[in-house]
């Protein structure tokens, strides 16, 4: 989400709620409604807002299927304080974010002087090697100091991160997941990264369906901003701005959606390979918004989802 309040800054939910449609609700007038939870990198509190799109306002469609809108949002009058970042339009109408790349001064001097952002086979959890699509990793954390923030990026120093299920048991499961082993002394050096966000994969997601309560979403790794290319590609960095030939790059036509109530669950937006709990994205042709294309009919059954395939 995108807001001009003193200068432009982009907001990346933690969690949100599913869409109200209101079809018709004034002369040809559609309109949807849902709640979007947002803080700042490391924000111990966060803050609910309420986002209204109408279906006369479609600014942009994007190659992954995703729509920007006008919008009217619903919060506290300090609201750059949850801010992810600082960002700024683009002549296309899409925005630049600025990120951050993080790692070791070794690699930080090889970027500088080969001005790529190297892509990684690593997959998510930082246990598996990818052999289908490689990521470039930013973040929008602004640095590594403690061991909160190698959890915020899906590392550890004893390399284990915990999670806990959801699931309105009198005893709730825990889960122990494998990731990258990594201190905080071994992510020292920073690059700013300015970079359009078109380029970004989606990330997975978590449902929980709480009992007595409408269900919600939770985003996995917020801070973590993934670029999907095609193996052995990178990114040209130069003057701090990063770009890539949209041929490069790898776009999937789905996203793993983990249910929350269960140990399998919980690993599924990090096991891209092996899981069932996908949802596809819908591409909508031009001339179609979401509000023309909805209606209670199977839309996924006869659809088969392109995995992440790891190398053996």
């Amino acid at each position: 989400m995108f807001v001009e309040k003193s200068g432009w800054r982009f907001y990346q939910p933690s969690f949100f709620g599913p869409p109200i449609l209101g079809f018709d609700v004034g002369p040809n007038i559609h309109v949807a409604r849902f709640s979007v939870d947002v803080g700042s990198p490391r924000a111990t509190d966060l803050t609910r807002l309420i986002v209204e799109i109408r279906a006369d306002n479609l600014v942009r469609r994007y190659e992954d299927g995703a729509q920007l809108y006008r919008c009217m949002v619903e919060g506290p009058k300090r609201l750059a304080r949850f801010a992810s970042g600082r960002c700024w339009p683009r002549p296309d109408d899409d925005f630049d974010l600025r990120l951050l790349h993080i790692t070791n001064p070794k690699a930080f001097a090889g970027i500088v002087g080969s001005r790529e952002l190297r892509s990684s086979r690593w997959n998510l959890q930082g246990t598996r090697e990818l052999a289908n699509v490689a990521y470039v990793y930013l973040t929008s954390l602004p640095a590594i100091e403690v061991e909160e923030d190698l959890r915020r990026i899906a590392m550890a120093s004893d390399g284990v991160i915990r999670f806990q299920t959801t699931s309105s048991r009198l005893h709730e499961e825990t889960l122990e997941l494998k990731v990258y082993r990594e201190s905080t002394s071994g992510r020292t050096a920073k690059l700013q990264v300015k970079i359009a966000s078109n380029l970004l994969a989606p990330p997975h997601m978590l449902i929980h369906r709480p009992m007595g309560d409408q269900a919600y979403y939770e985003v996995v790794g917020p801070e973590i901003y993934r670029i999907g290319v095609r193996p052995g590609s990178a990114l040209t960095y130069a003057n701090g701005v990063a770009t890539i030939d949209a041929g490069t790059l790898k776009r999937f036509d789905n996203v793993v959606v983990g249910d929350a109530a269960s140990i399998e669950g919980l690993a599924a937006p990090y096991d891209e390979e092996e899981t069932k709990e996908v949802v596809h994205v819908e591409r909508l042709d031009a001339g179609l918004d979401l509000f023309e294309f909805w209606q209670n009919s199977d839309q996924v059954s006869t659809r088969r989802a392109e995995p992440r395939i790891f190398s053996s």
